[in-house]
């Protein structure tokens, strides 16, 4: 099995401390046999601008891993999609990712099966942005969830915040408009649509890291948050907070300090680095008390308490760096987290001689304990309901198990392949079955976060296979469970004409009707159950609580159903 690492966040070292900026790297590193990395010797076609963001999907359904990327720049080299062939060969699409892109990714936003992408760059003329994959394989670009929002050096994370099924945006950055910092959680309402959300326990910060892990063990997803600071009363800029999620409101916990990391996403990570079962975490940035940059390790000590003792790891072995950018993964597959790491090193006085002041290189992990993969995954089920012409399906599955890693803090990926087409709806990006069944190709979480339960609607008729791997606090995934298909039929019920309307008002369902029939209205949940059913004439307004349903009208001859959202 063969890793390859881009090389693509060097580019940020010596930003801050006016020294020249080196060469933009566009280079891979291919794995030997031995565990050693070779610098491949051609390009890839990834040229990042200024504070890269680097991010891995299969845009369009090939198996093979495509890669968005983006930075600071408005030179066209500095931002893109680019499609893998298979071979580790890239070509350049000419779809949108905005002018400058500081942060972007990619993410299915709308649950419809299909990929997305978004993007954010600097100001007004290049706020953020979500396309939506359409069915033909064409993108919709939609900016309103950003309405209004004027950010410098923006960053944007992924995560199912409140446990509901929908991927929710975590953003941060400075706001031009207000002149002082922007931390806020965006809730997706179902349909790809956010809301910033009041979280009055989080101090905003800006020019720095969002990273999620479950500290303690409950199956919600903390926050680890840094930057620059300068809003709600917080003057330093050299503060990681670490704030529990405490059922969707974040309560401040632990602070770090003093480390400033002056630079965009990836400063810091949350993992099981000594593998007895509680995160660790490892943190970078700018020390004044020390004064020189720093990496350090802390290890977990109490879980429930969000305590953590400093490991001498950070004073004897690591290069300390700021302006920085890090990444965990087991590299010599020897079942232990190892660290790779770039940044600014100009300051080590003390460690003269043993590391260079651009820094990048990687660190394997001499922890004596190891780590297991997660059980496979059992009970795997599917419930299609073909209500009209919108056809939902809910998988689910049960917990598995890990040898450390808390079962409630236990990730998944969901693998979803359309048999038809062959095309990958979810790539799982993780090898499927063989002998290295589960092997992770990128270090994150599950796509679908810590649920054991997914919805998709509008997937297009169709036979598809699905499957589900666990991952470990460590990024470590477990074998796939046997595959199970589901088949979405074709609909035969009809389109009602245009007399017809379905929409909400005031957290209420809408109904209008022109035809002169009396219509039959159904209301069910995205897995098929019937919640209510009503009778109408010309007009129907009933209340509804939040969430998203779907609506099926008929008069006895033609039908329509649509998805709502309230």
């Amino acid at each position: 099995m063969k890793i390859k690492i881009f090389l693509t966040a060097c580019f940020i070292i010596s930003m801050v401390q006016a020294q020249p900026a080196p060469p933009i790297t566009k280079k891979a590193f291919s794995v030997n046999a031995n565990g050693t990395y070779t610098l491949q010797t051609t390009d890839n076609g990834i040229v990042p601008g200024q504070y890269a963001d680097i991010k891995f999907g299969d845009i369009d359904g090939d198996g093979y891993l495509d890669v968005i990327y983006g930075g600071n720049s408005i030179a066209e080299a500095g931002k893109g999609i680019v499609l893998n062939d298979g071979t580790g060969i890239f070509t350049r699409t000419p779809l949108d990712v905005t002018a400058a892109t500081s942060s972007c990714g990619f993410a299915d936003l709308d649950n419809n099966g299909l990929l997305d992408y978004y993007v954010i760059g600097n100001g007004t003329a290049n706020t953020g942005a979500i396309f939506f994959q359409n069915t033909d394989g064409t993108f919709t670009k939609d900016q309103s969830s950003f309405t209004g929002l004027n950010l410098n050096d923006a960053d944007i994370t992924t995560v199912d915040f409140n446990n509901d099924g929908f991927i929710d945006l975590f953003i941060t950055g400075f706001d031009n408009t207000l002149q002082q910092r922007y931390s806020a959680i965006l809730l997706n309402n179902g349909a790809g649509k956010f809301t910033a959300m009041d979280q009055p326990g989080l101090i905003q910060k800006g020019y720095g890291s969002s990273v999620w892990g479950d500290v303690d063990g409950d199956g919600w997803l903390d926050l680890l948050l840094n930057g620059d600071g300068g809003a709600n009363g917080e003057a330093g800029s050299d503060m990681y907070r670490l704030y529990r999620n405490n059922h969707g409101v974040l309560e401040p916990k632990t602070v770090f300090n003093d480390y400033r990391q002056i630079s965009v996403g990836d400063g810091a990570r949350m993992v099981d680095w000594d593998n007895d079962g509680k995160l660790d975490i490892i943190l970078t940035g700018w020390s004044a008390s020390k004064g020189r940059e720093t990496t350090v390790m802390l290890n977990g000590t109490n879980a429930a308490a969000f305590t953590f003792s400093e490991n001498t790891l950070g004073n004897t072995d690591f290069p300390g760096v700021s302006q920085s950018s890090i990444e965990t993964a087991d590299l010599n597959n020897d079942g232990k987290i190892d660290l790779l790491i770039t940044g600014f090193n100009g300051s080590q006085a003390n460690q003269v001689g043993k590391f260079n002041r651009n820094i990048c290189g990687y660190y394997l992990n001499q922890s004596v304990a190891k780590n297991a993969k997660p059980s496979t995954p059992g009970n795997l089920i599917s419930l299609v309901s073909n209500i009209g012409d919108r056809s939902t399906v809910a998988v689910s599955w049960n917990a598995s198990t890990d040898d450390k890693t808390p079962l409630a803090s236990l990730t998944y990926n969901l693998s979803l392949k359309n048999t038809v087409t062959g095309k990958w709806l979810y790539n799982p990006m993780a090898v499927m079955y063989g002998t290295t069944n589960g092997w992770r190709k990128v270090a994150e979480l599950g796509n679908v976060f810590t649920n054991r339960k997914w919805v998709l609607t509008g997937l297009p008729v169709g036979t598809y296979e699905w499957t589900v791997q666990a991952i470990d606090a460590n990024f470590v995934g477990g074998s796939f469970a046997n595959a199970k298909t589901f088949t979405i039929a074709a609909t035969d019920v009809s389109e009602i004409n245009s007399e017809i309307t379905i929409g909400t008002t005031d957290g209420k369902l809408v109904v209008t009707n022109k035809s002169g029939n009396t219509l039959d209205i159904n209301v069910y949940t995205l897995t098929g159950s019937l919640l209510n059913q009503i009778k109408a004439g010309s007009y129907v307004s009933v209340p509804l609580a939040r969430g998203m349903y779907l609506v099926k009208v008929s008069d006895g001859i033609k039908g329509m159903t649509r998805k709502v959202v309230i």
